[in-house]
């Protein structure tokens, strides 16, 4: 129990600080676990089977794939050549592609194809990501 604390107090401290790429710090303290007798090779294997974790692997892939390919710059200035440079009219847009694409994807998907898009318009924009995702319309 102690020695499942003192891990888990390392790993939070180490996703704070940063450094350390996340994926690594989680795979440390999984082995870690695994190596000390804590966990059994499959409870240390069994997250991975979940279908939620599938779903993200799937959702890091497809945004990679929009953020390598282009696509996210392309329609990013698409939509900012539609609104002319206005704020307020580009995140509407951004609303209206998003109502669009949730009409006929999951959740999940419409995320995975619009925030590399919003990644992207704030890198063009110089506005902090919020801009686009979190907003009040005044």
């Amino acid at each position: 129990m102690t020695t499942t604390l003192i891990i888990l107090v390392i790993t939070v401290a180490l996703f704070i600080w940063g450094r350390v790429r996340a994926d690594i710090v989680a795979l440390t303290a999984l082995a870690a676990l695994l190596v000390l007798g804590i966990l059994t090779p499959a409870e240390a294997l069994a997250g991975f089977s979940s279908p939620i974790v599938i779903m993200m692997i799937g959702l890091f892939v497809v945004g990679g794939a929009i953020m390598q390919t282009g696509l996210a710059k392309l329609t990013g200035n698409k939509l900012m050549a539609l609104s002319h440079g206005n704020e307020t009219v580009t995140f509407l847009l951004v609303m209206l592609v998003t109502s669009f694409i949730g009409a006929f994807v999951s959740n999940t998907g419409t995320v995975a194809l619009m925030m590399p898009i919003a990644v992207s318009l704030a890198q063009r924009t110089r506005h902090q990501l919020n801009v686009f995702i979190l907003r009040k319309i005044k």
